[in-house]
């Protein structure tokens, strides 16, 4: 079987993300590694087409750059004896398509290279943003009444929602900040849109993507809340502690697939999309 280039490409970053974690001392940040390899290949699967189009490639010092600034961080992480978040997993990415494709590609590669950009200001703004106290008594009231139509007995108290349990103990779930997913609605919002930037759509198409992109982020949230609430009910405490921590990437991941999926579909005009030109670099 014949691995054509974009292929080794993609094995090549595959092997980089997974490297670290063979490392003595060193390891992954699985919570950012999971959520930005996911994105990373949503992407490249709807972008395939240009990366096979590339027809440049890295010179000997490209490669030299490329491979450099990967081994650099491997190497600095090991001596700090910290695992590979991610502004590694970016700097990883970039060095991995200068050293195949040189420099002068990282302008087809944007979108995903500002990925980790993107995520890491998303998850900075509940430190940045002012009480979100509106915002969570909003959504504790909308769980309470979606839980009780439900059949399971709630009540509301502010940002605390308490709901009947099996056992006949009530649980207690507060809907603090983190909960609001303002993080989540930004950084999928943003990355949900991003990826058609690189399309060119028109002004007239652009606004209602970017709007249709942060709403449904929004109300991706509410049903991510939902799908938390719902675990501590029907499932033991261990395990919704469990879920809590990825339940809510898995649905946010599958909108933004869902979307990119709606969108280079039916909001881009078919021309562009079939336009792999974009990766003819040379």
């Amino acid at each position: 079987m014949n691995v054509t280039y974009a292929q080794w490409f993609g094995i090549a970053t595959a092997s980089a993300f997974l490297l670290p974690m063979a490392i003595p001392g060193e390891g992954i940040d699985t919570e950012f590694w999971i959520i930005t390899v996911f994105v990373l290949l949503a992407w490249f699967v709807f972008r395939w087409d240009a990366v096979k189009g590339i027809s440049r490639r890295g010179g000997r010092a490209e490669v030299l750059l490329g491979a450099s600034l990967i081994i650099a961080d491997y190497a600095f992480n090991w001596w700090r004896g910290s695992s590979v978040g991610i502004v590694d997993l970016l700097i990883i990415f970039v060095g991995t398509i200068v050293a195949f494709y040189g420099y002068r590609s990282l302008r087809l590669f944007w979108v995903p290279a500002t990925y980790g950009i993107i995520l890491l200001l998303g998850y900075q703004v509940v430190n940045l943003a002012p009480s979100l106290g509106a915002l969570q008594d909003w959504l504790a009231r909308v769980m309470a009444s979606v839980l009780n139509a439900l059949g399971i007995n709630s009540s509301v108290n502010g940002e605390i929602v308490s709901m009947s349990s099996s056992s006949g103990s009530p649980i207690l779930l507060d809907v603090g900040g983190p909960c609001t997913g303002v993080q989540g609605i930004i950084a999928f919002g943003m990355l949900s849109t991003m990826a058609l930037l690189d399309l060119k759509p028109s002004m007239s198409r652009l606004i209602p993507i970017f709007a249709l992109g942060f709403v449904g982020a929004f109300l991706i949230n509410i049903v991510r809340l939902l799908l938390m609430f719902l675990t501590y009910e029907f499932t033991s405490m261990d395990v919704a502690v469990t879920l809590h921590i990825y339940v809510g990437y898995i649905v946010f991941i599958a909108w933004v697939v869902a979307f990119w999926a709606i969108a280079f579909r039916y909001l881009v005009p078919r021309g562009r999309v079939a336009q792999p030109q974009s990766g003819q670099l040379s």
